[in-house]
């Protein structure tokens, strides 16, 4: 939302930042405050210090914090995840002295902090306060339901049911609510589930949670996503009302016209790559991009940063309106995609070719807290598929991921099979991996059942790494932050054989923009395509070789290397990763790459002929990627 000097932002304990002073500025403009300001360095999520003006001298805490609460909701919505202040770490003061200014008017936050330590301190204190609350078993739902409001800054209704996430709950308010679940239980001696909120994922699973560990019962929630699997595939996969298969396709009309894309994700690596592409396509005529946002201002400004931070051109002013690229500011789990009927009537009437890649890339979520925004997405942007009033509609690319099919069977070759695998176990125990393997199921039954046969195609990516030409990645990948230890702790851990079968984002944009092409339509079963790096060299002891070269770093085991994070100083972002790193290689030696099973490819190579001029991962670009990790990832 903001720009800023890195040198005024506030850094968490995750190792996430933000400037403070846009936010400080638009609180502010309330008559009822003097001053504001914005806390949280080093802290797990920020708050709000309120000096009263004189006017608001007689006003309660209370009032005062109902009076500006429609502006911090405002406020909220429009900032990043980890920028939201929460409402219970609002802290009214009175009128005083005003805040420590320079002569420029900019405040001087290390005096104002020191000011207010204690004040800041028991704030924080208060969040984390294990203070037992009376609350009867019945009283709970609403008390869970007004405490989860509090948290988000929000008053919008919350249902028993409702997923949380959905809802608003973040990673920063699953902290601030598994501190307050404590003082739920009485006699409770023993820290909760890390990943309680996520386990749980809406107020009636909390409630059952916390009533069975009041009454000394097994605190394990436990739920047979198998069946869950495909239930949601039964739910969301019933096309009844649609034209049929036999209502189909006339392959040539519209072959002489300009395509016009309708892509999502692209704030994301891989979408931010495909619109680029897509962008310098003579033959494409539109592309609109699908992005959350509070309207197609900020919508435009979050594509335009996306392409910026990958080494991409952003996007003009006025391309962001009237120019080949237009952004939308939707959202896909609504009816009609969050877009007015007139502006959803467009795409339906326009659209040539729907691809899809949003989705939560988030590995602690059950499979539930993936159904409202993103499974029922999916059948959402099908039915826009559907609703196009032409003989042919448009081609539609699922982004699904090798992680949907990590268990299944090989085939005779002894590999993941180019096929859909209809075994729910086939997907690894993730939530994310679940909800990739129900969408699939769900395109292909859209495929199967209505006039989108054979316009449907299913694009397995698999382990996505850095631009080819700059090395340019992502700071949010875990690849990246653990060669990034390297300058914190001085070593790097010793991964043996590990393959680094990584494919660079730009290749595999440009392979999924091959698997749309008009020529791969019509195939008898639903087409599926695996994007990778099909190449086990070099391997990750081969690495260390070549950045040892550029480095000076030790090379120790991987329980060494933990221990060496995790008793660091720092608060670098990739000690927020330790649990995922401990529980893949806090034991013994990782397992040899070496003999795992491949992906299948020989179907994707011939609709994707970018794959078969995919190389082993060199030296020179390693380097690149190194460069940019030390410039990059904190």
């Amino acid at each position: 939302m903001y720009n800023s000097r890195a040198d005024s932002q506030l850094t968490l304990i995750t190792g996430k930042k933000f400037d403070p002073a846009p936010l400080e500025d638009a609180i502010t403009t309330s008559p009822l405050l003097d001053d504001v300001m914005i806390f949280g360095t080093n802290r797990p999520f920020p708050g709000a210090l309120l000096l009263r003006s004189q006017g608001a001298s007689h006003m309660t805490d209370q009032e005062l914090l109902a009076a500006i609460e429609p502006a911090i909701e405002k406020l909220n919505r429009d900032s990043q995840d980890h920028a939201r202040i929460p409402h219970d770490m609002l802290v009214p003061l009175p009128h005083q002295e005003p805040l420590e200014k320079s002569s420029k008017g900019t405040l001087i936050r290390r005096i104002a902090e020191a000011r207010f330590e204690d004040i800041i301190n028991r704030a924080y204190e208060d969040q984390d306060s294990n203070q037992s609350v009376d609350v009867s078993d019945e009283e709970l739902p609403q008390y869970l339901k007004l405490l989860i409001q509090s948290i988000t800054s929000q008053s919008a209704d919350l249902t028993d049911d409702m997923d949380l996430f959905s809802y608003g709950v973040d990673s920063i308010a699953c902290m601030q609510l598994r501190s307050r679940l404590r003082g739920l239980i009485a006699n409770c001696n023993e820290p909760l589930p890390m990943s309680v909120i996520e386990d749980c994922g809406s107020i009636e699973r909390l409630t059952d949670y916390v009533m069975r560990r009041r009454h000394g019962e097994s605190g394990v929630i436990e739920e047979d996503e198998e069946q869950l699997m495909k239930d949601l595939v039964q739910k969301y996969g019933i096309f009844d009302g649609h034209p049929s298969p036999s209502a189909m396709n006339d392959w040539s009309e519209g072959d002489e016209k300009g395509d016009v894309f309708v892509l999502t994700g692209a704030t994301g690596a891989l979408g931010a790559h495909i619109l680029n592409l897509l962008r310098s396509n003579n033959s494409v005529e539109r592309i609109y991009c699908l992005v959350r946002g509070a309207d197609e201002h900020a919508a435009g400004e979050r594509v335009s940063k996306a392409l910026e931070q990958r080494g991409l051109t952003g996007l003009p002013s006025s391309d962001r309106a009237d120019g080949k690229i237009k952004v939308l500011a939707a959202q896909l789990s609504e009816e009609n995609l969050g877009l007015s009927t007139e502006l959803y009537d467009q795409l339906a009437k326009e659209a040539t070719c729907i691809i899809h890649v949003a989705w939560t890339v988030n590995f602690r979520l059950k499979l539930r807290s993936f159904v409202k925004d993103n499974i029922a997405g999916v059948r959402n942007l099908l039915d826009l598929a559907l609703s196009a009033k032409r003989a042919s509609p448009p081609r539609f690319a699922y982004c699904s991921s090798t992680a949907a099919v990590m268990n299944a069977e090989l085939d005779q070759s002894g590999c993941w099979p180019e096929t859909l695998i209809h075994d729910p176990s086939s997907a690894s125990s993730l939530g994310y991996s679940r909800s990739k393997w129900v969408a699939e199921h769900i395109c292909a039954e859209a495929d199967v059942r209505t006039s989108l046969r054979g316009r449907i195609s299913i694009v397995r990516v698999g382990q996505l790494a850095g631009d080819s030409k700059t090395g340019v990645w992502n700071t949010k990948e875990a690849w990246p932050m653990m060669l990034s230890t390297a300058d914190l702790i001085d070593c790097l851990p010793d991964l043996g054989d590990e393959a680094l079968d990584w494919l660079p984002v730009d290749v595999a944009a440009q392979a999924f923009l091959e698997s749309t092409q008009r020529e791969n339509c019509g195939q008898e079963s639903t087409p599926v395509y695996h994007i990778l790096n099909p190449h086990r060299q070099p391997t990750w002891h081969d690495m260390l070789i070549w950045l040892g070269k550029k480095a000076d770093f030790e090379i120790v085991s991987p329980p060494v290397w933990l221990q060496r994070l995790e008793e660091s100083d720092s608060e670098h972002s990739a000690k927020k990763l330790l649990g995922l790193w401990k529980e893949a290689y806090g034991g013994a030696v990782p397992e040899s790459s070496a003999q795992k099973p491949h992906f299948a490819t020989e179907q994707s190579k011939k609709h994707m002929p970018v794959l078969k001029n995919v190389q082993p991962l060199d030296e020179a670009y390693m380097q690149r990627v190194w460069d940019w990790v030390q410039a990059n990832v904190r």
